[in-house]
């Protein structure tokens, strides 16, 4: 019989860095890496920033991997355990409002699955605001809860206090989890070690996020200005916690990827991967409302 796969699940709140650690991690020489991708709405933007830099990646859409147990989620487990010869390890990239412990429990229940760490993902800027949050706070704080590893992501240009603070913060509610700023080697022996479940079982049950999340797919009828495009993004950058997609904008060449992630807004010169259409975005809150007035402004042009 063949040796468990081993698998580590990643964590972290709307646009706390989990991609970008985990290109990271494929950036690493020396280990084949499996990829299960969980976005959150339509659009697989997160997988496809991933598709071209693993060559397997397992997309699960349309949903919270840790909400359900349809036929989905195991299809994929079959399929990543069918490839087990060929890879050393199974990264699981969970959408931004998952559950460490209802992660690690779908990976414990599978006996030919090996649950190594569970990593938690942290933005030190937005954290503070995130876990003050009444509709989202326990969302955010139950991923800290019940992780192994706190990575404390953008060290490079966050400043030492706010690091700092954050890292305090994350330790009150787990100091059983490292924490680490970067994947070195100290961060890759905690990835290999198993998971240790002390912190998850202390969790209480938490509500459905369906009910909490509201997701929406924003159709551009033609490329935006870019200065007015930038100037809509800006009075909804507090209330929209997540949005990506390609984009075309007016007067320049090709199209862009959009990611607003943690306040922050990106706009980079990309092609759309095959079978995604461009001027297509879908945005994501716990204010339903908030998204509805996004999408009105964008689809209308409105600046102010």
């Amino acid at each position: 019989m063949a040796a468990p796969l081993p698998v580590n699940l990643l964590c972290g709140y709307l646009g706390a860095g989990k991609t970008t650690l985990l290109n990271r991690l494929l950036d690493r020489q020396g280990e084949r890496i499996l990829v299960m991708v969980n976005d959150f709405g339509d659009i697989a933007v997160d997988a496809a920033l991933i598709a071209g830099r693993s060559a397997d990646t397992i997309q699960l859409s349309n949903g919270c991997i840790c909400c359900s147990m349809g036929g989905g989620l195991f299809d994929a487990f079959e399929r990543a355990l069918s490839l087990r010869n060929r890879v050393d390890r199974l990264v699981i990239e969970a959408s931004g409002v998952a559950e460490p412990r209802r992660l690690a429990s779908f990976a414990l229940a599978e006996r030919e699955l090996d649950c190594r760490a569970v990593v938690a993902v942290v933005d030190p800027q937005s954290l503070t605001e995130r876990l003050a949050d009444p509709r989202i706070g326990r969302v955010a704080e139950s991923q800290i809860r019940g992780a192994d590893a706190i990575f404390l992501s953008r060290a490079d240009i966050v400043g030492r206090a706010t690091l700092r603070r954050a890292g305090r913060l994350a330790a009150r509610l787990n100091p059983l989890a490292s924490q680490h700023v970067t994947p070195d080697s100290s961060f890759m022996r905690v990835l290999a070690a198993p998971h240790d479940g002390r912190s998850l079982a202390a969790l209480a049950a938490e509500p459905d996020h369906g009910r909490l999340f509201a997701s929406r797919t924003i159709r551009l009828a033609s490329p935006p200005d870019r200065s007015e495009f930038v100037a809509i993004i800006d009075r909804h950058r507090r209330s929209i916690h997540r949005l990506k997609g390609y984009m075309r904008l007016l007067g320049l060449d090709g199209t862009h990827l959009l990611q607003l992630a943690g306040g922050e807004l990106a706009l980079d010169p990309a092609a759309p991967p095959d079978g995604m259409v461009a001027d297509r975005l879908v945005a994501i809150s716990p204010d339903a409302d908030a998204l509805m007035r996004l999408a009105a402004d964008l689809e209308s042009g409105r600046p102010a």
